[in-house]
């Protein structure tokens, strides 16, 4: 009889933590937040293409010289920096945004010619170029070839 109470008393006992705990979950309402970790690589996409060729200008041969442009297509998951720059110590390459405006002399020292960050359209950018349009230019005291080569640099840090 002492075993027939015990088992009892055990089921009683079991039956009654069950069903409060099945209150419990039936009475209540949870919610779960997931959190994701995702590390993707930085990535720069430059595209680069000739502008289209437009009729000659004035501003396109000016004593000789000639201008033509590269259009460049960035697209980038970090900041990043475009510049210009020459091995020469001064170069004869002339460069300048826009094919109207005045063109800055290519030097070994970079020049920034467009930057940015972060963003879901591409930033465009456009560069003219203009070099000596005859040998004859060229002064050889100063170091100088038509050869001198012009370095276009991606940076992003």
């Amino acid at each position: 009889m002492a075993g027939l109470r015990r088992t009892l008393t055990i089921l009683a006992l079991g039956s009654a933590i069950v069903s409060r705990s099945a209150q419990a979950q039936h009475g209540s309402s949870a919610s779960l937040t997931h959190t994701v970790s995702v590390t993707v690589p930085p990535r720069v996409k430059v595209q680069v293409a000739p502008v289209a060729a437009a009729a000659p200008t004035t501003a396109r041969a000016v004593s000789g010289q000639t201008t033509d442009g590269l259009a460049f297509s960035i697209n980038a998951t970090q900041p990043w920096t475009l510049s210009i720059g020459s091995v020469a110590r001064r170069s004869q390459h002339q460069w300048s945004r826009d094919p109207r405006s005045a063109f800055a002399t290519v030097t070994s020292r970079n020049a920034t010619i467009a930057s940015g960050v972060l963003s879901s359209a591409p930033t465009t950018a456009t560069v003219f170029f203009r070099s000596p349009g005859s040998a004859e230019s060229v002064r050889p005291e100063s170091g100088s070839t038509e050869s001198d080569a012009v370095l276009l640099t991606i940076v992003a840090p």
